[in-house]
């Protein structure tokens, strides 16, 4: 089966990648949690456009890439409700002065721009996935959705050994969300095409570089059949 990162690859990296045996399946747990990554207007756009479309008005948009991931989310996002796993979200958005982005700011010519200011249309997550009273919110500042957050505390009050990451960015806060949960010694399942990027060759590369170590990047169709027979809850809270 041809994967995403397949055209990217050097004959090198294919060959190390089989003589060192990285790629491993790491396996689901019994106890998942869906994670939703930054899934918001500014970083999809607030319709389906091409990305250089897109990016006219949110500088962080991602283009068509963005809303093709959306309905595999629904999928997962299904199943989760009814089996009664608990679903997490990002809230990522910016005081009006932009000082809680620290000097993230100053990796981009754009990055004053108030595309990420809270309680803004472009900070909301798209329509078809809007949470539910039920679910998780995390405020994060920083790539990783570990950092300076509640979220590792959620998680073990809830006993979830695996987490499901979807969203974006692939090289950013996937890449950091999924690596700390890797270290917390969480099982990381990476639906591929619930997952999108501004830059196709990070993208591939990054899911690539996951795949080796730290998570199990699956099609979400394979996903969904290693979900299925795992326990429902009978409620979120823990027994």
């Amino acid at each position: 089966m041809k994967r995403i990162w397949d055209d990217f690859l050097t004959p090198r990296d294919r060959a190390v990648f089989e003589a060192a045996g990285y790629g491993r399946r790491g396996g689901f747990g019994t106890r998942p949690a869906l994670f939703v990554i930054d899934v918001q207007y500014n970083f999809c756009g607030d319709e389906r456009m091409p990305i250089l479309d897109a990016i006219k008005k949110y500088r962080t948009a991602c283009g068509e890439e963005a809303w093709d991931a959306v309905p595999h989310i629904e999928r997962l996002m299904k199943l989760f409700r009814a089996r009664n796993w608990p679903i997490f979200y990002t809230v990522s958005e910016r005081r009006p002065d932009m000082l809680d982005s620290g000097v993230q700011v100053a990796k981009s010519h754009r990055g004053k721009e108030k595309t990420s200011q809270e309680g803004t249309h472009a900070t909301r997550t798209v329509e078809a996935l809007t949470p539910r009273p039920e679910d998780f919110l995390i405020g994060k500042r920083k790539p990783s959705a570990f950092f300076g957050t509640p979220f590792m505390s959620h998680l073990n009050f809830l006993d979830v050994d695996t987490l499901v990451v979807t969203g974006c960015t692939t090289s950013g806060c996937v890449r950091a969300t999924s690596v700390d949960a890797f270290s917390y010694n969480f099982k990381v399942i990476i639906p591929e095409e619930t997952t999108f990027d501004r830059f196709q060759s990070s993208h591939a590369m990054n899911l690539f570089d996951l795949n080796c170590k730290y998570a199990d990047v699956l099609p979400t169709d394979e996903v969904m059949r290693g979900l299925e027979p795992l326990p429902a809850r009978a409620t979120l809270a823990p027994a």
